[in-house]
């Protein structure tokens, strides 16, 4: 999963992450993510996730940023290493934790690579909400990690592009594991 030492191997915009440019120029604009600015840590931002994210929608009104893309940027910043992703997607006291490693490794992973990030969690049934609206749009972590496999939309904004062999390579395995798991 990544190269020489604990660092993941990255690939797009290092500046934007990939985001849309809406998402990211609204982040940047956001009050909520300069106050993100004065942590240092990796630990002070799982401990921010887990206070401060209710559901992973990229916006909260209009093309407001929203806390968990905030705090998603953030983390880019602070680049991730392999352990620390690891982490976060392994921990079971929130699913906002785990959904945004799970993000954060669909917008910057190598594309290459997502399958064996991802591929392991498909039976995954704890639930994350992505709406940020008052009726919760539910989904399991293993339904949210294969819209991430197979969708270039999430939500209201685009994904970065999965290249059109590496797509195909993922839809068989996919295929081959719904084969395998009776779905």
């Amino acid at each position: 999963m990544a190269g020489d030492s604990n660092l993941l191997d990255t690939w797009g915009n290092a500046n934007t992450m990939n985001m849309n440019p809406i998402v990211y120029q609204n982040i940047l604009e956001s009050r909520y993510y300069k106050t993100l600015l004065e942590k240092e840590t990796y630990h002070e931002m799982v401990n921010e996730i887990f206070n401060e994210v209710s559901h992973v929608n990229p916006f909260v009104t209009g093309t407001t940023a929203s806390t968990a893309f905030c705090c998603l940027y953030k983390l880019w910043n602070m680049r991730l290493t392999v352990k620390q992703l690891e982490n976060m997607i392994e921990r079971r006291d929130s699913p906002y934790i785990r959904a945004l490693g799970f993000l954060y490794l669909r917008y910057v992973c190598a594309p290459e690579q997502l399958w064996d990030w991802l591929g392991y969690y498909l039976e995954d049934d704890q639930q994350v909400n992505l709406s940020n609206s008052p009726k919760p749009n539910m989904k399991s972590i293993g339904a949210f990690c294969r819209m991430l496999l197979t969708e270039q939309k999430y939500l209201s904004t685009m994904l970065p592009r999965i290249p059109v062999l590496i797509a195909r390579d993922i839809e068989k395995k996919l295929q081959d594991y719904d084969r395998e798991n009776k779905k």
